[in-house]
């Protein structure tokens, strides 16, 4: 009987111990009984409160929640602490994207690809473009290391969970599984933005198939490309147009390939098959051949996208192409794409690019925010066209002017139109020049322009009317009242009546005593004006130039835009405004030519303030990119006074 208690004992605690802790185990937690229960392996040793203490085997059973950590690789990710560069989402089909990349998103995946080799692995904070392009780079890289691959393939699965699916898919194939390659396409489209609840919409055919009136085979030409995520196709009216003259790029390819007795499917296959061959070595037919040929494909209509883009950039007078290079290089490979396909859609785009609707008033405003020389375009078309009609000049150049209300150069068109204008109207000449004052206050920096000497000549023939424009600029400069300095520029210029009397013999003699002496306008350009608010100073700099300068007594018009902990110079300053104004892109021919303006170097000007910034930045500021410097905007806003 002792014995059947004993027992009964046993398997009680047993059933408690066990049998409670499987009904109430979870995937994340356990949820316990505030029972507390021994579980002690030797039964029969009677445990004691001393060992409790250092027993690992004791638990304790309340009613608390305890999260149990499951084993997490994404928790090992490191913090990259300058910023991961922002890569707008897109779809990513062999490492070739890297070409669409920008050099600060091409510079920080080198960073992020060497840190995952050597085990340290980067939190991409989301922008998951770079882990697809590594998940590329390592097939090509490791094609003939199967062991070598799968090992970093898991890894990258591991850590960049969005790429675990391609990666196992790729070693299916490779090692001779019914998985295959064949699955990625399904899983790019509907795995990797498993973040949209129609994925049917985010294909271009598909969402823009009412919009353009597509018909079913147009709406598939277009479901083969993916969104471009630059900024000029950001504007939607840009990439509807782009759009359009792709369709009819296509069509007219078609038609020539129909004239010369074939298609175009036969001949983008055939540069398909020679890029597989030639340049990656697959053999004609083999798993990766197939794949080649599949992805090869898209990669040729993306590129003709990629020409009719550029075209439609160069016919809205927006400079900056974007790369058309493609991954493949082997000679063979590289002729086949040109002859068959390239040189005829090269062809094709100047003679169709006509057909696209010109930018309406919205889409102008951001192309000239885009690309702030832009605005040259439009100028040179007023100035070449003048026809003598000063009033519609004006008008015309109010209009470029209000659509680059965005520009930060938009100072420069009103004080070109000033000096172009004052050849033909004096009075147009200072209403233009009135505007070019109202937006260089607007502005960072004031620049305060020079004015060339014969344009002063032109414009004031007595020390009066200087005098009076003057006063306009002091008033307007104090009260920032626009239409009443417009006004105060006509009243210059207005008929004044005096009586006069002439002193006939007087003149006689002044005339004979001071013949030949220095022009009277020279003393002009030599003069000053000061109220109590402002101080405007006239001087003759060369036989080319006078400097009209502008101080207020007060205070200083602006007062210097950067943070005081660094201690930039003026020229430093002037040299960031520069990039400010220019989209933060410069050539390196501008640079140059300011910095010799200056009388210094321009890569001595350029170390000279990366040198200053470093501490603050930990980073350079502005770097070099082939025939130009270019600056972050987010390491130019740190520099900014809050």
């Amino acid at each position: 009987m002792t014995t059947i208690i004993v027992l009964g004992i046993i398997f009680y605690f047993l059933y408690k111990t066990f049998g409670n802790k499987k009904k109430n185990n979870s995937v994340d937690s356990y949820n316990y009984s505030k029972v507390q229960v021994k579980k002690d392996l030797n039964l029969n040793t009677k445990p004691n409160s001393n060992i409790r203490k250092n027993d690992n085997s004791i638990i304790d059973i309340t009613g608390d929640s305890y999260k149990i950590n499951q084993n997490n690789p994404q928790a090992g990710l490191k913090k990259y602490m300058p910023g991961v560069p922002l890569w707008k989402h897109q779809y990513v089909y062999s490492y070739a994207e890297i070409t669409s990349a920008t050099y600060v998103q091409i510079e920080f995946y080198n960073l992020f690809k060497k840190s995952f080799l050597r085990g340290e692995y980067l939190d991409l904070e989301g922008n998951n473009n770079y882990a697809f392009i590594l998940l590329f780079d390592l097939l090509t890289e490791y094609d003939k290391d199967i062991p070598g691959l799968s090992r970093l393939l898991n890894l990258l699965g591991n850590y960049y969970p969005k790429t675990k699916p391609y990666g196992e898919s790729f070693l299916a194939k490779k090692k001779g599984t019914s998985l295959g390659i064949a699955n990625l396409e399904y899983h790019n489209r509907n795995e990797y933005q498993n973040n949209y609840t129609d994925n049917d919409y985010w294909k271009l055919g598909s969402k823009y198939k009412t919009r353009l009136n597509l018909k079913n085979d147009e709406i598939e030409l277009l479901n083969i490309l993916w969104f471009p995520s630059n900024n000029f196709c950001s504007i939607e009216y840009c990439c509807l147009e782009i759009l359009k003259l792709y369709i009819s790029t296509i069509s007219e390819l078609k038609n020539r390939y129909i004239k010369e007795g074939t298609n175009l499917d036969n001949q983008f296959l055939m540069v398909a098959d020679v890029i597989a061959r030639k340049h990656f070595k697959y053999r004609a037919n083999s798993n990766n051949y197939k794949y080649c040929i599949d992805s090869t494909l898209k990669e040729i209509y993306s590129n003709i996208f990629k020409h009719c883009e550029n075209a439609v950039r160069e016919h809205y007078g927006h400079k900056r192409k974007i790369n058309t290079d493609t991954y493949f290089t082997t000679p063979e490979a590289k002729a086949e794409f040109e002859a068959r396909i390239i040189s005829k859609v090269v062809e094709i785009l100047p003679k169709i690019v006509s057909q696209i609707n010109p930018p309406d008033n919205s889409t102008d405003i951001e192309l000239y925010t885009q690309n702030t020389n832009r605005w040259k375009i439009k100028y040179e078309e007023l100035t070449k066209n003048y026809t003598d009609n000063p009033k519609l000049f004006i008008e015309n150049v109010l209009l470029l002017g209000s659509l680059n209300k965005k520009n930060p150069s938009v100072e420069n068109i009103f004080f070109e139109a000033s000096k172009f204008i004052s050849k033909f109207d004096k009075e147009s000449a200072l209403i233009l020049y009135v505007h070019y004052i109202h937006y260089d206050m607007k502005s960072a920096t004031f620049d305060n322009k020079q004015l060339t000497k014969t344009i002063q000549k032109s414009l004031f023939k007595t020390n009066e009317q200087l005098h009076e424009f003057q006063i306009v600029l002091s008033e307007f400069i104090k009260g920032k009242n626009l239409e009443k300095a417009l006004l105060g520029v006509s009243n210059i210029y207005a008929v004044k009546r005096k009586k006069i009397n002439l002193d006939t013999e007087f003149i006689k003699e002044v005339e004979h005593q001071h013949s030949g002496t220095v022009e009277l306008l020279n003393e002009y350009l030599k003069d000053e004006y000061e109220d109590e608010n402002n101080s405007i100073k006239t001087q003759e700099v060369n036989n080319e130039d006078v400097k009209i300068e502008i101080t207020q007594k007060a205070e200083a018009i602006r007062s210097s835009s950067y943070t005081n902990s660094i201690p930039f110079t003026q020229i430093h300053e002037a040299t960031l405004e520069i990039f400010s104004k220019s989209n933060f892109t410069v050539s390196q021919i501008e640079l140059e030519a300011f910095a010799k303006s200056k009388g210094v170097f321009k890569n001595q000007l350029v170390e000279s303030i990366n040198d200053i910034c470093y501490e603050n930045l930990d980073d350079v500021l502005i770097e070099e990119e082939e025939e130009h410097f270019t600056i972050n905007p987010n390491y130019y806003q740190k520099l900014l006074a809050i």
